[in-house]
């Protein structure tokens, strides 16, 4: 029976959760005319499906309903965590040289049915395949679509035929919305399912909708919707249950031309269609080399290809370079899906992106790391130089908050492009101009930031200020070859200012009742005083802590980016402090929490529950500080842990599908979620941090330190403090516009910058006039020696 009436009654829609099994794409980057299909895996269903680019979700999830006729039924898809369930769920990587998965199912009672499911984006037509083995006599096989075209979940048309089901986003309904074309047109898409072997039954609806509800609840099918409009839902029985179901997709809203590549797909054989995934990312693995430290372990080298081909995927392929951060949607069940907005962690953050960088580098894959550098002077950097918290892949800022170690690293990424690659600004699609602007940013606001590393806090922050030095370092290296001698000495001059005031701006002296191995680096200090017991009150609900009472593991950029050396007697304090208060032995080994009192992390009243924002939280295990840790422990003559033991460690955080999480549960003892002690909870997995730096660690052991420092900075700091600088005794006056520097250096050279402008003059007595801008810091550095080794330096800031 048909029903005629068109269901529009929407329920209220969310993601799914953030934890992700499998994560694929084809591996065609450098092709002209690339897949634009991405896709998700989690408990029992395809999830978040992306077209036609790496950011827009279509596929709220895709799962399968085992029914038989007599009430009951059973879906693959666990879609709450803390209630009861029956049916037991896998899945896991097939092979190591592809990004291929397998989805299993099968009932925890007495009844007798096993469903497996494998995907592939077809490599030449915007389609996903599943190919659909069902084993179980007396039961039928339910297909179930959820779709979220163009990002939302409530503005969509859905269409049920006989043989096939639709959707098309309904644009007509929108908002202004978040995804644009390069055109600046929206993005608004259009579905088709389409099964080799047909159905015997089809439907449209919205959630919790009439039809919907009777065949979750109890396998009913005796009526139907032809169309539904809202929050939809298709679904569908399936003829055979051996069969191919294909998944088109086509833009404008065309949900016919959607179908058609569907239904074209379904003529090429499932098993020629993966082998040509497959052959996609075994050609890119054809020029991955293999460290050692990996090499003579089957599962260790399985993690090390599935990290690199998850960095390579999250690769948006319109916007080469730009990688996002998570194709995930953290504790995405608990996020509304109705708006059209940006959602999870599917952007490109300046900072993730350089720890890819690092591990591209690493591999040898250049061009990737080349991407890279070019998508962030191209896209993301303002005309001041300024680069925001993050983007969209079309640059456009998202979120816009001032991080200033994501306005320093790409001046190290240029660098190490050019030191190590040959790669210079005579080959770049960026120049010098772009180095100037970011370095000159850094100078004339630097070191303290509005935000730090993990975007919550202002102050003056141990990992940032290391990413300052370097960025500026690596900026004067860029700039002598670019002849600009003055910027070269005011960079590193300032470099220098900020390194011998490292302990001053932040480790505390005094230390607290709690932490007495002091001195000791500490999260953030609000005015650069660590040692004030200023109060600082945590985002996320985690509370109100003195600041020397907080910890994380920021201070160790400061050895790997070669500032200080491993053995810095506040460095090894630090350490101590930092293990004491949130190391926790995992059954796989130590991991870290991001820092005390974090509150980013499932729920607190409901130990398990998924994180929002306006409940009080607490933070998890971050499994990359573990591989932090093993680049640090690699430059101690009697190391704390043994550098490849970490590496073990963080391997195996990963999920049964080689998915390395951003967060792993911490405890021991049931919750009612099921989380288990170091395994990956609902936040971004995968995440291409964690994945970065399982690769940047397995390299670092092969070399016997780490392969991210920069020779230029570990050169310049890393080995006997700075010596004394000249003498500089200067004023500076304000008039309007300009500033005037009067006063005396016995240095050989001083500079004197500005936002507005660059001004270098000899020592002695000087009298030197620069324009203002509106930020109004003016810069003096005085220098002895010759380039390219500015021997030493003095810095007078006047704000």
């Amino acid at each position: 029976m048909t029903r005629e009436a068109i269901p529009t009654a929407t329920a209220d829609a969310t993601w799914t959760v953030g934890e992700k099994y499998g994560f694929g794409t084809v591996a065609d980057h450098d092709d002209a005319d690339p897949s634009r299909v991405w896709y998700t895996l989690t408990e029992g269903a395809v999830t978040e499906v992306r077209f036609p680019r790496i950011d827009v979700m279509n596929v709220r999830e895709l799962d399968f309903l085992v029914t038989d006729g007599e009430g009951y039924a059973a879906r693959t898809f666990r879609e709450r965590r803390d209630l009861p369930t029956t049916v037991e769920r896998s899945t896991e990587a097939v092979g190591e040289d592809a990004l291929l998965f397998r989805q299993t199912a099968r009932p925890t009672d007495d009844r007798d049915w096993s469903l497996t499911v494998e995907h592939v984006a077809h490599p030449d037509e915007d389609a996903l395949l599943l190919d659909v083995d069902f084993e179980g006599d007396g039961y039928d096989l339910h297909v179930v679509v959820d779709p979220a075209l163009s990002c939302h979940a409530d503005h969509d048309v859905a269409r049920a035929r006989e043989d096939s089901l639709l959707a098309a986003h309904d644009a007509t309904e929108d908002a202004e919305p978040a995804f644009l074309t390069e055109q600046g047109e929206p993005i608004d898409v259009g579905l088709g399912v389409a099964s080799a072997d047909g159905f015997d039954w089809t439907t449209a609806d919205v959630r919790e909708g009439d039809v919907e509800t009777a065949l979750l609840e109890s396998g009913v099918t005796d009526e139907r919707h032809d169309e539904a409009r809202g929050n939809v839902v298709l679904a569908g029985t399936l003829s055979s249950h051996e069969t191919t179901l294909a998944l088109g997709f086509a833009e404008e809203s065309d949900d016919e031309a959607a179908l058609a590549t569907a239904e074209a797909v379904l003529a090429d054989p499932f098993e020629d269609v993966r082998a040509a995934y497959a052959d996609s990312w075994e050609r890119y693995l054809d020029d991955v080399p293999v460290p050692d430290s990996v090499a003579g372990d089957d599962d260790l080298l399985a993690q090390y290809k599935t990290a690199v081909m998850v960095m390579k995927a999250a690769d948006s392929k319109a916007f080469p370079g730009a990688g996002i951060a998570s194709p995930s949607v953290p504790w995405g069940d608990a996020v509304d899906a109705n708006d059209p907005r940006d959602y999870g962690y599917n952007y490109v953050w300046p900072r993730d992106l350089y720890q890819a960088y690092t591990a591209f580098d690493a591999v040898g894959d250049t061009q990737s790391a080349i991407d890279a550098t070019e998508y962030v002077y191209a896209y993301q950097q303002e005309s001041d130089g300024f680069l925001p918290q993050n983007t969209f892949l079309d640059g456009r800022t998202r979120w816009g908050g001032e991080q200033m170690d994501e306005i320093a690293f790409p001046q190290v990424m240029a660098q190490q492009l050019k030191e190590r690659h040959g790669y210079d600004f005579g080959e770049a699609t960026y120049g010098y101009e772009n180095v100037r602007l970011s370095s000159d940013y850094l100078v004339g606001t630097g070191p303290h930031s509005q935000q730090e590393r993990w975007e919550e806090e202002p102050g003056y922050s141990p990992s940032t200020t290391a990413a300052e030095i370097a960025g500026l370092v690596c900026a004067a290296d860029l700039a002598i070859d670019a002849g600009e001698d003055a910027d070269a000495i005011a960079y590193l001059g300032v470099a220098d200012h900020w390194v011998r005031n490292l302990e001053e701006w932040h480790a505390t002296t005094t230390g607290t009742e709690r932490h007495t191995n002091t001195p000791y680096y500490v999260r953030i200090t609000d005015e650069g005083n660590p040692d004030d017991g200023e109060l600082r009150t945590h985002n996320n609900g985690g509370g109100m802590l003195d600041e020397r009472n907080i910890m994380d593991g920021g201070f160790l950029e400061l050895v790997r980016l070669g500032i200080l050396p491993a053995d810095d007697p506040t460095i090894r304090n630090s350490v101590a402090e930092y293990d004491d208060d949130i190391m926790v032995e995992t059954p796989h080994g130590p991991g870290w929490y991001r820092y005390t009192g974090d509150g980013y992390g499932e729920k607190r009243v409901q130990p398990g529950a998924p994180w929002q924002p306006d409940m009080t939280g607490k933070g998890r295990i971050w499994p990359f500080f573990t591989g932090e840790r093993g680049e640090y422990e690699l430059l101690l003559d009697d190391p704390d842990f043994e550098p490849a033991d970490l590496l073990g460690t963080l391997a195996a955080f990963a999920n049964d599908g080689r998915m390395l999480p951003e967060q792993v549960w911490d405890e021991d003892g049931e919750n009612d979620f099921d989380w288990e002690f170091g395994e990956g909870t609902s936040s971004a997995t995968p995440l291409s941090w964690t994945n970065a730096q399982f690769v940047r660690l397995a390299w670092s052991v092969d070399a016997g330190e780490p392969v991210e420092t920069p020779a230029v900075v570990e050169e310049r700091y890393g080995g006997s403090p700075l010596a004394t600088g000249p003498e500089l005794d200067v004023s500076v006056e304000r008039d309007g516009d300009t500033a005037r520097i009067t006063g005396h250096t016995d240095g050989d050279d001083l500079v004197v910058k500005t936002r507005a402008e660059t001004a270098r003059v000899d020592g002695g007595d000087v009298d030197v006039t620069v324009a203002l801008d509106d930020a109004a810091r003016v810069t003096v550095v005085a220098a002895t020696g010759d380039l390219p080794a500015v021997g030493t330096t003095a810095v007078v800031e006047s704000v």
